[in-house]
């Protein structure tokens, strides 16, 4: 059964008090690595044998499970760094807090790579979950902390290095575990509410219709 979120909520927060987590520097514990830098704009060719990745791609929450929805390149140089699944990727310009959205690459293809909007961080120690890591970043103190070293006045950039000197609260890993799936919970409870909302508006257009129907 699907929880309440006033329960998910108090979880939520005891999971994040401090005497839980050990804080940590971002680079001690993943490797950043910037997007490919394009000199002019992607141009997609559906007969290219690689995926790109851009901003606009990336959903909050959301895990890229697959490339039908990202654009088919030409890759004419060599690049090295290709997604890898369990990759966790944020937005990297925005213009304020929580436009630096975060998710997890989860697919099995090995012909993606990012643009230079995204940057790939890869967990480097079993101690951290992909998308504890991710959903930390998603959170309010996570976005209020990329806003802190966020470069520009008007779009701003997150800086690799500054990005890799942030400090991440690091739980044991049943903690993490426990805060991924009290997500996945919220998530399957969102749903649930979503699709009621959706029935209760179609049965007022049904209503609507027949009592049209009734009057022509």
């Amino acid at each position: 059964m699907v929880r309440s979120y006033q329960r998910e909520i108090a979880t939520f927060d005891s999971f994040y008090a401090v005497e839980y987590a050990t804080v940590m520097k971002l680079g001690d514990i993943v490797q950043v690595i910037p997007g490919y830098a394009f000199r002019g704009a992607i141009k997609p060719d559906k007969t290219g044998d690689t995926f790109v990745l851009q901003a606009k791609d990336l959903v909050q929450g959301s895990p890229i499970k697959g490339v039908e929805t990202l654009t088919p390149i030409a890759l004419d140089v060599s690049y090295s760094s290709f997604l890898q699944k369990h990759d966790v990727l944020l937005v990297a310009r925005g213009m304020k807090a929580g436009s630096f959205r975060s998710t997890v690459f989860m697919a099995e293809d090995a012909n993606v790579i990012a643009s230079a909007s995204v940057h790939i961080i890869r967990p480097a120690t079993l101690n951290v979950i992909p998308e504890y890591l991710s959903h930390y970043l998603n959170s309010k103190k996570g976005q209020d902390d990329l806003t802190q070293i966020v470069t520009g006045s008007y779009i701003g950039a997150i800086p690799r290095r500054s990005l890799e000197q942030m400090r991440i609260p690091i739980p044991d890993l049943n903690k993490q575990k426990a805060i991924v799936d009290l997500f996945k919970n919220i998530q399957a409870q969102q749903k649930l509410l979503d699709r009621k909302k959706e029935l209760k508006q179609q049965i007022i257009e049904a209503t609507f219709k027949n009592i049209t129907r009734h009057h022509d």
